[in-house]
């Protein structure tokens, strides 16, 4: 596991080579602050991808807590935690899993709701409205209640070898609504640098 600064973002983005590295990482855990764009980014990496992404002000990253799961971005937030804000709050977190070139967004989402529905048949699956990415957009799928009686929403965009997943998990869906303006603003923040990632390190 490699750590990276904030600052070291941008050195690191340049020098991005053909290859691949099985490694993922995110700039360090930031603890409260309200830093926003300028000091909360953080650079995702590893095997077929790297990508760039800054949580709304008053949203901790943190690049640890879900480590054991093959999570390495997730967020809540600041003065909350992990554990608090997944059972009283908003928790949201982003997820990348290889893709087969058949693959569509459409064809996933369906399997998604597919998937929700035989773990809790009363689960409404809704599409959202899509998320502007520059010019692009982001497909978007709401479920509730969802699985454990929570509301949610995922992000679904497609790279060339990789299914980019950006995951909201509210307790209610009063909750969901207060918050889902954070989450909008994290997937629009989202940058995809490349497929072909090598990454030196030094000792």
């Amino acid at each position: 596991m490699k750590l990276l600064s904030v600052a070291a973002i941008l050195l690191l983005a340049g020098a991005l080579q053909a290859g691949a590295q099985d490694a993922t990482s995110t700039s360090p855990k930031q603890e409260g602050g309200g830093k926003g764009k300028e000091g909360n980014c953080g650079l995702l990496y590893g095997k077929d991808h790297s990508l760039t992404f800054c949580p709304a002000s008053g949203w901790t990253l943190d690049n640890g807590i879900m480590n054991d799961q093959g999570i390495f971005a997730v967020f809540y937030p600041d003065g909350s935690s992990w554990e608090r804000a997944k059972k009283s709050g908003t928790i949201l977190y982003i997820n990348v899993v290889a893709r087969k070139a058949e693959d569509t967004a459409e064809k996933l989402m369906a399997g998604d709701a597919d998937e929700a529905r035989q773990s809790a048949p009363a689960t409404v699956v809704v599409p959202g409205e899509p998320i502007k990415i520059g010019d692009a957009a982001a497909p978007v799928q709401q479920f509730a209640p969802g699985a454990f009686k929570r509301y949610e929403a995922v992000a679904y965009i497609l790279e060339e070898k990789v299914l980019v997943m950006f995951v909201m998990s509210s307790k209610d869906e009063k909750i969901f609504r207060k918050d889902y303006p954070a989450f909008v603003a994290l997937v629009q923040s989202y940058k995809f640098l490349s497929s072909n990632v090598q990454v030196q390190h030094h000792e």
